[in-house]
């Protein structure tokens, strides 16, 4: 569909400041119409695109980029400077195949494979109802081990044949899954704090930390050192790894500080399979 279309119809449809989605991105028209649009009559509208991975990096984003710089290209080279202030969040999401390929079993013992090499009907209920549960509850993919360094965290795929190591963004992924409505986000001493509101109108703070690098000893004095960087009263504290923040409640405060690695597969795992199993009667 033309693009000149697309901005009609939208001046007709859409306020200035409303959200407008599309599901099947395509080549990145309806984006390409909002900000000409925006451009045009000076409006705030926002965007949502969904689309499949390749085809968003090769054709979709490259395209938006072009647009933001100037309304006016041909043979390839801008020919205007009808640039406009632009702020771009795109984001990978996990596939089903993804975390297949993550899966990480662990090796037998020498009894466990002597005892399986002699009974295949074994072998197989082994394989089905204990190993894909049990022996692979460590892999990445299935949030098995502790978030030791959050900022550091990879997840193994399989990209045009062969695998790659691609970072995840832990604390944006946390953020998604409590519903946190973000009002800040600071690094501060090592220590990234994020302050918000989740979806039960909680006052929460969020730390992520290198464990190796500040332990709960360590957290407890940077909690003590920058609270007063969060001067509104707190219903939540979350931190990654084991901490002693209840401690450092003071008399008066009603605040309670959890581990986010608890909170965060369930909010994964327990919740998606209760939504599905409602889905499903």
């Amino acid at each position: 569909k033309p693009v000149e279309l697309l901005t009609h119809l939208l001046g007709f449809v859409s306020a200035e400041d409303q959200m407008v989605m599309d599901f099947l991105a395509g080549s990145g028209t309806t984006g390409h119409a909002v900000i000409n649009l925006n451009r045009n009559d000076g409006g705030r509208r926002k965007y949502l695109l969904v689309e499949i991975g390749h085809h968003f990096n090769a054709i979709v984003l490259p395209r938006l980029k072009k647009v933001v710089h100037t309304a006016d290209w041909k043979a390839g080279k801008p020919v205007s400077r009808r640039s406009v202030t632009h702020f771009f969040k795109y984001m990978n999401l996990e596939s089903y195949e993804d975390t297949l390929d993550g899966l990480e079993i662990a090796p037998a013992t020498k009894g466990q494979a002597e005892l399986l090499a002699g009974n295949p009907e074994l072998a197989e209920d082994y394989r089905l109802r204990y190993a894909l549960k049990t022996e692979t509850s460590e892999a990445a993919c299935l949030l098995g081990t502790e978030f030791k360094d959050p900022f550091a965290y990879t997840l193994t795929v399989v990209r045009d044949g062969a695998p790659q190591e691609i970072r995840v963004d832990l604390p944006e992924t946390f953020n998604y899954l409590v519903g946190l409505r973000v009002e800040s986000r600071r690094r501060i001493d090592g220590v990234l704090a994020i302050t918000g509101s989740d979806p039960q109108g909680h006052r929460c703070l969020v730390l992520w930390r290198n464990l190796d690098a500040t332990d709960h000893a360590a957290l407890d004095t940077w909690f003590d050192q920058n609270r007063h960087r969060f001067v509104e009263p707190l219903d939540r504290v979350y931190a990654n790894g084991d901490h002693t923040l209840n401690a450092m409640r003071h008399e008066g405060e009603h605040w309670t500080a959890e581990a986010i690695e608890p909170l965060f597969r369930a909010a994964m795992f327990e919740q998606a399979s209760m939504q599905q199993t409602m889905t499903a009667g």
